[in-house]
């Protein structure tokens, strides 16, 4: 796996729990709560008129929201990987949904917590070989296609057994508000067609938008309800204010428009909701761009668990409690296909381009031909762009958009001599993360 020269051979995979008393301990129970193909917009806190949030829009309020989460490669299990390793997907080896590669269990971050003396447990969509092996209490952890879309009562049977007795950290994934889209029809109901707003930027057939965008809110608020059931159980529990929630989306998703696959904000940006009643004030701020390796070394911290030395991310506790503190410059970023395009797993080969954010600009740069669903004959699919079946990029092509005049990305301005030093200025850049972060030789155009 690469990058393993990094960790500390004393993190050995499967450790023993630390002590188990709970009695005046002072750190917090933590929650991830993973929101699955969501689209950024479709929050109350964000703005959306119609969006079905109040559960996560409260966590919101009582807690600190970053704006502009920002994840490494649009699809799941690589940003959730960079999650749970603190490493780039080409660093970590998982840059993928399908391959056998899996993280080193000894940078994942329920071990890590586990040595700190947390109780762990994982349900819904967990992709890194057998949960024990990663620092779960789980044997397995299969049910994504059920988890909150069914029921959450293995997950409440294992927190009354264990919540009262140590900090406790849940990784609480479910496949929402992914596909399938088949919400309930109470949920769908309250969302009528003629209700639904046509963006002006969307073109195509009104009518079909409306009814994509009714769906997904409907889903939206099924993932909303299961929050709201988990913060009912953990209240019941009397533990709900010592919990740290922290709630991502792995990749985005977005009707109309590309957003799995490419590096548009539909597919990787994220808010990112840190809320602790006891711990934290309510109600900050900022579009300080975060990213998921800097949930893995926040959470540490919070557990008072060493920063392993390999994590590329930075603790954003100073952010949350008022202290100084350095918000990234820019995030890069690496575009993958579905899987590897050969039986092994190699980054630097199966990278179709590369991707610069700062708070203005976005850069991107295809390093391969790239269409929507492409195929080569008799070898595994290479490329996959969802959601927009003439999407078409080739190799060399560059796009450069002004986010504070275009935050939808839809007009290129690469090609404009005025913006010709920061199009080199962030390929340069994204060219130098690449390179510094241990990725490959790559064929730049």
């Amino acid at each position: 796996m690469l990058w393993t020269f990094l960790v500390a051979l004393s993190m050995a995979p499967g450790a023993a729990l630390g002590p188990a008393p709970r009695d005046g301990d002072p750190r917090p129970n933590i929650v991830v709560l993973v929101a699955d193909d969501m689209d950024y917009e479709h929050f109350g806190f964000a703005g959306h008129p119609l969006a079905p949030t109040p559960t996560i829009d409260g966590l919101a309020r009582e807690g600190f929201v970053f704006t502009h989460g920002i994840v490494p490669m649009s699809r799941c299990r690589p940003s959730q990987a960079s999650l749970l390793s603190g490493l780039w997907p080409h660093q970590s080896g998982v840059y993928f949904n399908v391959g056998a590669d899996h993280i080193d269990p000894a940078v994942c971050l329920p071990n890590l917590l586990a040595r700190a003396g947390y109780a762990t447990v994982g349900e819904g969509k967990f992709w890194e070989y057998e949960a024990r092996e990663m620092g779960f209490s789980n044997l397995t952890i299969r049910n994504y296609e059920t988890f909150v879309r069914w029921d959450q009562e293995h997950l409440f049977a294992w927190l009354d057994e264990h919540a009262r007795e140590r900090p406790f950290f849940v990784w609480w994934a479910p496949q929402l508000p992914h596909v399938p889209h088949d919400p309930p029809a109470r949920l769908l109901e309250r969302f009528p067609a003629d209700a639904i707003p046509v963006p002006g930027w969307f073109q195509g057939d009104a009518a079909a938008y409306r009814e994509a965008e009714r769906t997904l809110l409907a889903m939206d608020a099924w993932l909303d309800e299961g929050v709201g059931q988990l913060l009912a159980k953990l209240g019941e529990l009397g533990v709900r204010d010592d919990t740290l929630f922290v709630l991502y989306i792995d990749n985005g998703w977005a009707n109309g428009t590309v957003s799995k696959g490419w590096a548009f904000d539909k597919g990787l940006r994220t808010p990112v909701i840190l809320s602790w009643k006891k711990g934290l004030a309510g109600g900050g701020s900022a579009a300080d761009l975060v990213s998921p390796v800097d949930l893995y070394a926040t959470l540490l911290d919070f557990a008072d668990a060493p920063i392993p030395d390999h994590c590329q991310g930075v603790s954003l506790r100073p952010r949350l409690e008022g202290r100084p503190f350095e918000p990234r410059a820019a995030l890069y970023g690496a575009l993958y296909p579905l899987q590897p395009t050969e039986d092994d797993a190699d980054a630097t080969r199966d990278a179709y381009g590369l991707w610069a954010r700062t708070g203005r600009w976005k850069y991107v740069l295809a390093l391969k031909d790239v269409h929507a669903s492409q195929r080569v004959e008799g070898e595994r699919e290479d490329v996959k762009v969802l959601l927009a079946p003439d999407f078409e990029r080739r190799r060399g092509e560059e796009e450069l958009y002004d986010l504070e005049a275009d935050p939808h990305e839809l007009v290129n301005l690469a090609a404009d001599p005025a913006n010709a030093e920061t199009k080199a200025r962030l390929k340069r850049e994204a060219l130098e993360w690449w390179h510094a972060t241990g990725g490959g030789a790559l064929d730049v155009p």
